[in-house]
């Protein structure tokens, strides 16, 4: 990719003289859309690989498809507007295009407090880490740091709400448990030996609302000078009290809201938890989410190629989240669940066992790193739907009366 400052951007594209096509149109298109416009550059498409929004519209632009986009110059400049930066980099390399370049210059010397997004300032300035650490992820293989964009701490498997497509499996699990506590506590002290820096821990369930010592939990981690950010995600459906509200108050935490206006049509649980976290001067964000990626089901063996596999894998939104669950490390929440549910086949490779004094230090540092950076695949991604551009979406929050059985082993 092509390295640039914000102050000669314009100067670049204005010499280069060709067409500005922006790779991705979604939220992260927006947001690089208000900050070209805000540096005066002219956009011409976007580019998406989901077919859903191809010839379609985005602010008034025109998506082409990426196999439109091989028929243009291969000096186009083309900006990666979306997470998948390395995939979308090499897709584009090797179609031999020249002026590849990341939007994180743009981003850090944009001001977005008028862009009319439909993200909350947080949650734009949480999008902006991500998409940094997404593209920093060489750089940190090359100097041998073990940066982490995000590491999810299940603190329970108990929810609020039994939503049929879960993408963490809450649906399955017929008698679920919060994680045990000093398993859990242990399991992250080793994991924070071994590594340099967290941008993010997203404390999860279920609703981690629902685990009764989360306090215990937040206080722990907040007190590493490696993390930087504890995101607790939940549906809003419970209201913590005590000691569980008062660590939100840390300036490291954000509550981060899913609000299934499906099933809360009026807002009133939403607005109900914002009151006593603006009450608290504890910092939020709150999404409305009436679709979801259809990812969240266990599907029967599906005997992917390898090059397949290698596709799912890399292509999925959350192949670079790593998932803690009692005691072990996974790369993505569905292995972490589907394992722990004894649904899919155990792979040892897949798994690290933090929890265990048998593996010293130096050793569990070498096996996060594979686990981190050197999977191309996942026994999970045999049983999985996908979660990519390519994935169908559905309505989210639909409910079911019991437990969905696990049939397909």
């Amino acid at each position: 990719m092509i390295t640039y400052n914000i102050n000669n951007i314009s100067k670049i594209i204005k010499e280069n003289g060709k067409q500005v096509v922006l790779f991705g149109a979604g939220q992260i298109g927006g947001m690089c859309l208000f900050a070209m416009r805000q540096k005066n550059i002219n956009v011409d498409f976007f580019c998406d690989s989901m077919e859903s929004k191809q010839g379609k519209t985005f602010s008034g632009i025109q998506i082409i498809s990426p196999e439109n986009l091989e028929k243009f110059d291969r000096e186009t400049n083309i900006f990666i507007s979306n997470n998948y930066v390395s995939v979308i980099n090499d897709q584009l390399t090797k179609n031999n295009f020249k002026n590849i370049y990341n939007c994180v210059e743009l981003f850090e010397n944009t001001d977005f407090k008028n862009s009319k997004l439909s993200l909350q300032p947080l949650k734009i300035e949480r999008w902006v880490a991500f998409y940094k650490n997404m593209t920093l992820k060489d750089e940190y293989i090359s100097k041998g740091l073990l940066n982490i964009k995000s590491l999810d701490v299940q603190v329970t498997e108990r929810c609020s709400l039994k939503c049929k497509d879960c993408s963490n499996l809450m649906q399955y699990y017929t008698n679920p448990q919060n994680s045990e506590l000093n398993t859990m506590l242990k399991s992250i002290d080793r994991f924070m030996k071994c590594v340099n820096q967290v941008y993010e821990f997203r404390v999860l369930g279920g609703d981690p609302f629902m685990n009764k010592e989360l306090y215990k939990v937040i206080n722990h981690i907040v007190k590493y000078d490696k993390v930087q950010k504890v995101a607790i995600y939940t549906n809003a459906r419970f209201v913590p009290t005590g000691e569980n509200i008062e660590c939100l108050k840390n300036e490291k935490v954000i509550v981060d809201i899913s609000n299934y206006g499906l099933l809360d049509p009026k807002k009133k649980k939403v607005d109900e938890l914002i009151k006593v976290l603006e009450t608290k001067k504890i910092k939020y964000s709150v999404a409305l989410v009436n679709t979801w990626t259809d990812c969240g089901r266990i599907t029967p063996f599906q005997k992917r190629s390898e090059e397949e596999l290698h596709r799912v894998f890399n292509n999925c939104c959350n192949s670079d989240i790593l998932s803690l669950l009692h005691g072990k490390l996974y790369r993505c929440p569905f292995s972490a669940n589907a394992t722990n549910l004894n649904a899919i086949p155990h792979d040892k490779t897949d798994i690290v066992d933090l929890f265990d004094d048998n593996i010293p230090i130096e050793e569990l540092k070498v096996k996060i790193k594979e686990l981190a950076y050197d999977k191309k695949s996942l026994m999970a991604c045999n049983y999985c739907n996908g979660r990519d551009y390519k994935t169908a979406e559905i309505n989210a929050a639909i409910q079911t009366s019991r437990p969905i059985p696990i049939t397909n082993i």
